[in-house]
């Protein structure tokens, strides 16, 4: 499990910083609750000051009754959940795509020739050979290149949902394998294996939606955009901020909820007035949204796992890994480390049997 903390720093900035990844013997949200609360512990971090927590859509995540962002919104109810943005609407375009006959017959026969071509071990088998069969052939007919890099093996990509621009690599990898694929289709035929039928989606685009952003995720953007400053505070809306200040019920009591109201006129008639503020473009400028609307930081510190556990490193430790992970994701918050402060704790952490 990958834990990326978004925060605000002294000086008013939106930071990102990546803790590390914690193993984890399964995937129940009991078991996730208990990593980050020993992650919270170790760091002296209090999960009563989390205001938000996002993650992708997955049941043992989002789950209304017994996922992870209920057991933490069991102990903190300010500490509300975003399913990601990112996924959302790759959601949404994918199913208002379908909704264009061409468009869902096309996606929804290259799926069937993924699933029918990658449906076995065996069928993966005859794309490997013959693709090393016909790159063998080029290659002795002086048509291909070789070298570090070149040739590399190449096989069809499934296609996602969720995934940016995985349907895009999946006619790409047909594209590319295109006559091994239709020599597979034509044993596939012989084999006697049928393709199912095509179900057509009836939703309407709003419904979409609807159905892929939460009421509440829905309702904390609509409430933060009332503090958008552009065209001199056009979209401020004090009854929208209220009712901010509701959701996060544990940040304000009675009698502050109640000063609000007063404070927020004088806020605004204070901006709107003030040439500091003119400038303003948008609402990052003037007061950082928190809430993890999308979890692209921690999918980039997945994916920098391919590039450290390598095939040389294939048995690295989870310290090691996550040591390593740690100074590849934060790379420049590791430019401010002076050599010699390493050099020094290393040498003091135990007697070396050379002096660096």
């Amino acid at each position: 499990m990958t834990i990326v903390l978004r925060y605000v720093d002294r000086l008013g900035i939106v930071k990102e910083r990546f803790i590390g990844v914690v193993h984890v013997l399964d995937t129940s949200s009991l078991t996730l609750k208990a990593a980050i609360d020993t992650v919270f512990s170790n760091n002296n971090l209090s999960m009563a000051q989390v205001m938000g927590q996002g993650y992708d859509g997955a049941s043992n995540m989002s789950g209304a009754f017994n996922g992870l962002k209920s057991l933490i919104l069991n102990e903190n109810s300010s500490a509300h959940y975003i399913h990601c943005f990112a996924h959302q609407l790759q959601l949404v375009v994918v199913a208002v795509a379908k909704k264009h006959d061409d468009v869902d017959e096309f996606v929804e026969q290259l799926a069937l020739v993924v699933t029918a071509v990658c449906g076995s071990c065996k069928r993966k088998d005859m794309i490997r050979e013959m693709q090393k069969e016909i790159v063998a052939a080029e290659i002795g007919i002086g048509e291909t290149e070789t070298g570090r890099g070149l040739n590399q093996e190449i096989s069809l990509v499934r296609a996602g949902d969720t995934r940016w621009g995985s349907h895009f690599r999946t006619i790409v990898s047909l594209v590319n394998l295109f006559a091994e694929v239709v020599v597979v289709l034509k044993y596939v035929k012989d084999e006697g294996s049928t393709l199912s039928n095509r179900n057509q989606a009836k939703d309407m685009q709003i419904q979409e939606f609807g159905d892929k952003f939460s009421e509440v995720g829905t309702e904390l953007m609509e409430n933060m955009a009332a503090l958008i400053s552009c065209d001199s505070f056009s979209s401020f809306d004090k009854a929208k901020l209220l009712k901010l200040s509701e959701i996060y019920k544990n940040d304000f009591d009675d009698s502050e909820r109640a000063q609000l109201n007063g404070q927020l006129d004088i806020y605004y008639h204070s901006l709107l007035h003030d040439e500091r503020f003119f400038n303003l473009k948008g609402i990052a400028n003037l007061s950082p949204l928190v809430l993890p609307v999308a979890i692209a930081t921690v999918e980039r510190c997945f994916s920098a796992m391919k590039f450290l556990k390598t095939d040389l490193r294939n048995r690295i430790g989870d310290d090691f890994m996550n040591g390593a992970l740690i100074c590849s994701v934060e790379n420049e918050a590791l430019k401010n480390v002076k050599t010699e402060n390493v050099i020094t704790r290393f040498r003091k952490m135990k007697d070396r049997r050379g002096e660096l």
